[in-house]
């Protein structure tokens, strides 16, 4: 059944026709964040700053992002998908500008802030864009095509850092040929982008859209910790242990990508299943590799490894609880349910980096593992006590 689930996932007539145009936008975003992202942090370990100080600045990224949730909404209303992203993508690229140029914790902090309302405006457009579109048959499908093609994204920037490595001029050019490209693909898919008709949303802030499934939310709160720890600290982890540049990069990627291949099972598997019992089987996955991660020793083949399961239970965690969500609420509260869905993953981002960081600032490496360990076990637990609850 599982054949024929994924040779159905990869029929692509049954998905709304814009799916491909937005996944050439979220591909051009993921590769830009990840690269951008992982130049960063390098570049902050190497002038001197300590994980505290690099998870503090990476947390204004998220905060900025939560900031844009409160008014997502009523901007789509108001200008629709085109025009948010191409004005928030063109900010994003005076900000990577501002950044790289005068390097400095305050300057960074302040711009990451910008860079994640804009980023937030993006994400959030995204988002809704993919689940307005999609109906309870076909929406893991769609949301796994849109979010391969923003993983592969991810799994390419790092991708050019081992290529190039981190030199701070290199850095910048690339970020403005991504920018660029970006824009480019906008513009050239504009009246498609447009043909995307946003149904009359409701205008109230329903908070009880939580209630629906709180074992859900606060996954995808545990997946905000480990995502933005991942990307703001582990290449800060890597370089503790003595790996260049050009090898974490490469390390990443490998993970990144093995992420993208998965998500065609992962769709199909969402499709035909019980998502509740797939985001099981994630949440164990995200405890697997950092056990592996753990005892690795410094090996590059368990790290490695270690990264392919890490690639494919984040990237997987995001599609599956999305889609459980849309499947789950009104056409009319897609929009401020996906800002809402957004708003607990990112607040989960902007802990994350805080709290891990304080955490390698005391116990080195370790601190990676355990912080992110612990909030994983966490969320099971709180499942498992859910489902028995749901079942009683």
């Amino acid at each position: 059944m599982i054949l024929n689930s994924l040779k159905n996932y990869l029929n692509f007539n049954i998905v709304n026709p814009s799916i491909k145009y937005l996944s050439l936008v979220a591909f051009f975003t993921g590769i830009i964040i990840s690269y951008f992202y992982t130049v960063l942090v390098i570049l902050q370990k190497y002038t001197g700053y300590s994980e505290f100080l690099i998870g503090l600045v990476a947390s204004f990224g998220p905060l900025g992002l939560i900031f844009s949730g409160f008014f997502v909404t009523k901007l789509l209303k108001k200008f629709g998908f085109y025009k948010i992203i191409f004005i928030s993508t063109a900010t994003q690229g005076l900000c990577i500008i501002l950044m790289l140029e005068f390097f400095n914790p305050i300057n960074l902090s302040f711009w990451f802030f910008i860079l994640g309302i804009m980023g937030g405006l993006t994400w959030m457009t995204m988002d809704t864009w993919v689940n307005i579109v999609s109906n309870n048959s076909n929406r893991g499908k769609s949301i796994g095509i849109y979010n391969s093609s923003v993983t592969t994204g991810l799994a390419l920037g790092p991708l050019i850092v081992a290529i190039f490595g981190t030199s701070s001029r290199i850095s910048l050019i690339v970020c403005m040929l991504l920018v660029g490209l970006k824009i480019i693909s906008l513009i050239s898919i504009k009246k498609f982008v447009n043909q995307v008709v946003i149904p009359e949303q409701s205008s109230r802030m329903k908070l009880s859209i939580l209630s629906i499934s709180p074992f859900v939310f606060f996954a995808i709160f545990c997946a905000g910790i480990e995502d933005s720890s991942f990307l703001a600290l582990f290449p800060a982890f890597m370089i503790n242990d003595l790996f260049t540049d050009k090898q974490i990069g490469l390390y990443i990627f490998i993970g990144g990508i093995f992420g993208v291949v998965c998500q065609p099972f992962i769709g199909a598997l969402s499709d035909n299943f019980n998502k509740r019992i797939i985001i099981f089987i994630l949440l164990f996955s995200h405890i697997f590799w950092l056990v592996l991660l753990n005892f690795s020793n410094s090996n590059a083949y368990l790290i490695i490894f270690a990264l392919m399961i890490s690639g494919f239970a984040s990237t997987s965690l995001y599609t599956v609880t999305l889609a459980y969500l849309g499947e789950r609420i009104n056409v009319t509260d897609i929009a401020f349910a996906t800002s809402l869905f957004i708003i607990i993953y990112e607040l989960g981002e902007y802990f994350g980096p805080i709290i891990v960081g304080f955490n390698m600032n005391i116990y080195g490496n370790s601190g990676f593992i355990y912080t992110l360990s612990s909030f994983i076990i966490i969320c099971i637990v709180f499942g498992i006590i859910r489902s028995f609850f749901q079942k009683k």
